[in-house]
């Protein structure tokens, strides 16, 4: 499990070097700072260019220390390895479901309400309480295709308006004993989000976040050009297109990223909360957006929803574009995407505009 995220996450490194940093020239004043550490089980691979040595070092030091605070607070399994011994909030709500409401940090608040948001907004395409499913089918350990039976059991106990948040107290409460929160659909955007406020705050004008598929350009490249991000073939280790942007997410969420095969069919991570299965309408789903949280949790919202559905709620959100790879590799993609949307070409796949 952890050699195979390791893989994927240098392999989306090495995609970024290419097709980021480049042979392009960069004014001479600036100068590159480049780092990586694996933390929330991926690869995060943070480049930022700027005039100071301490400053860079700093801002590099500090955006990882962003993304490991967010790891301490929402992981659900007890890591002894964390930087803080202290069990996560996520873990502490989770050992409370049925007895009492928890206290927890403004971060795990503000993940918690606007997950929620997309949850109602989706109709519950998006829903943090899948834990009891998830484990079920046994991501992370003693993967198996389990029974009707099971499933239909396991998902009574989901359902994110039954999620109890006070945020005068601070606190969350999970009011039916065996209900799981998982974060695992929300939690890596918003980290790369804090991670670029820092950036921000450190006076960094110019950086590329990579969290395992989970990408932040800030600003533009050193020499005024647009940032490129290679989007995956979900079937190989090629791309299957680039997508130019600036000050703006690039989020992924595939099929091929944690699955196992059973019979000969791919069981992937990526559930519907409403059926306790897999989502069978798109392979992989892109979202390039202003925030890394939104597009993290709509990658995975509209993967459930589909291309049909997810369409027409992308059309009613502000700055969003999505990329949808379907099974029979036709890419349909925002229109409004065309002039950054560049088609590769390679493996089949075809291209729509909608």
């Amino acid at each position: 499990m952890l050699r195979g995220h390791l893989i994927y996450g240098i392999i989306l490194a090495l995609l970024l070097v290419l097709y980021c940093t480049g042979c392009e020239r960069k004014p001479a004043e600036l100068q590159e700072f480049s780092g990586e550490r694996f933390i929330m089980d991926t690869l995060v691979h943070i480049t930022i260019f700027c005039e100071d040595e301490h400053q860079g070092e700093n801002a590099l030091d500090e955006a990882f220390t962003a993304f490991e605070m967010v790891d301490d607070l929402t992981d659900r399994f007890n890591d002894q390895n964390k930087t803080t011994p202290l069990l996560s909030d996520v873990i502490k709500i989770n050992e409370n479901a049925g007895i009492g409401p928890v206290r927890v940090s403004d971060d795990t608040l503000a993940i918690l309400e606007r997950s929620n948001y997309f949850s109602e907004l989706s109709g519950g395409a998006f829903d943090v309480s899948i834990g009891p499913v998830m484990d079920l089918w046994g991501f992370g350990i003693n993967r198996h295709v389990p029974e009707q039976e099971e499933i239909n059991e396991a998902l009574t106990l989901v359902d994110y308006a039954k999620i109890k948040i006070d945020n005068e107290q601070g606190t969350v409460f999970l009011p039916k004993s065996g209900m799981v929160l998982d974060l695992g659909g929300v939690a890596k955007g918003y980290a790369t989000d804090q991670a670029v406020l820092v950036l921000r705050k450190l006076g960094i004008k110019h950086a590329i976040i990579n969290a395992g598929g989970n990408v932040f350009a800030l600003g533009t490249k050193p020499d005024g050009s647009l940032w490129r991000v290679g989007i995956q073939d979900p079937r190989s280790d090629g791309l299957i297109a680039i997508i130019s942007v600036q000050d703006a997410a690039v989020v992924t969420s595939g099929d091929y990223q944690r699955y196992f095969t059973q019979g000969g069919v791919r069981y992937h991570h990526i559930l519907d909360p409403t059926t306790g299965r897999q989502a069978r309408d798109a392979i992989q789903v892109t979202i390039v957006g202003d925030s890394a949280m939104d597009a993290d949790i709509l990658s995975t919202t509209l993967f459930v929803m589909g291309p049909e559905k997810g369409f027409d709620m992308v059309n009613r959100l502000e700055n969003t574009e999505v990329v949808f790879v379907r099974p029979n590799k036709q890419i349909l993609y925002s229109d409004t995407l065309s002039k950054n949307f560049t088609f590769t070409g390679d493996g089949g796949y075809y291209p729509v505009a909608r």
